[in-house]
């Protein structure tokens, strides 16, 4: 696989929509959350994963798995022209194979057993053009739910990941959707303790265990991936900035690049893909 000869923007798959992949260099990055499961293999290089007060290496071509709803920072290891291949499935394709909670992992970095990472770039490379590569789409398909389902095999399922279940989940995902929808202003604890039906404490903890960030912090990442996606169909920097609350271009600039090791322009500028949230920064 010659990532010398592909492009570096995200493809879709015409026929398999649920996932994105991307193959790229790698790069360094801060306080990520995303709403995917987002599968990463480095090569030329080590991989560091911190989350949660822990940092995980990953040696070259191993594979690392970072579910969904919880912040981590990362980046490549040494001096190397490090690469890496990405994959990103939608929680509605997962859902066909087993439920969300199945997939969640403590340690991200995949102790491969099984063959994962060779799978997963025989299923990122039918997927990388966005004619979906060679074989059926049905053939492809089945891939990534072959993959899936292996993954979710792996997933030790231990109770230190920061896991919430049943009822409690419901106030994390109350937080989010309420917190998306009003961007571009400030929001109060004691506005989202009545939207979530919950103290202002069980409010943050439910949210710090599930995000591994509090609702103050998720909000600016929220409002950061939708500058992210603004910027991507084209928006201005400026316009950008007062649709998701930031003071003004500077202001969203100096976030975004201590968010992202990149700015607003040289992000808008290098970016040739299909507009989409939760994406590796780049």
């Amino acid at each position: 696989m010659s990532g010398a000869s592909r492009s570096s923007a995200p493809q879709v798959s015409d026929d398999v929509s649920e996932v994105v992949v991307v193959e790229g260099p790698a790069q360094s990055y801060r306080g990520n959350v995303h709403e995917e499961l987002k599968v990463v293999l480095v090569l030329y290089s080590g991989f560091s994963v911190r989350r949660r007060g822990t940092t995980f290496r990953a040696a070259p071509g191993q594979l690392v798995a970072l579910h969904a709803d919880d912040a981590h920072s990362g980046g490549p290891e040494g001096s190397g022209p490090a690469r890496w291949l990405i994959m990103c499935v939608a929680p509605s394709l997962i859902a066909e194979v087993a439920a969300p909670e199945a997939v969640r992992f403590g340690d991200p970095v995949l102790r491969d057993g099984g063959g994962l990472a060779e799978r997963f770039r025989a299923v990122h490379g039918s997927l990388y053009e966005p004619s979906g590569g060679t074989g059926s789409a049905l053939t492809r398909e089945t891939g990534v739910l072959d993959f899936v389902a292996a993954l979710a095999r792996h997933a030790p399922g231990s109770a230190d990941d920061g896991k919430v279940t049943g009822a409690a989940r419901q106030v994390p995902e109350t937080v989010r959707e309420y917190l998306r929808a009003h961007l571009a202003r400030n929001v109060t604890l004691d506005e989202l303790s009545v939207v979530a039906g919950v103290s202002k404490y069980r409010l943050v903890r439910a949210c710090t265990a599930w995000f591994g960030l509090p609702p103050h912090k998720l909000h600016l990442r929220l409002r950061l991936d939708r500058a992210r996606e603004l910027l991507r169909q084209g928006a201005a920097i400026a316009e950008a900035a007062q649709a998701t609350g930031f003071h003004d271009q500077s202001h969203l600039t100096r976030v975004f690049a201590s968010a992202y090791g990149v700015t607003p322009a040289v992000y808008r500028a290098t970016f040739r893909g299909t507009a989409w949230t939760g994406l590796a920064p780049r």
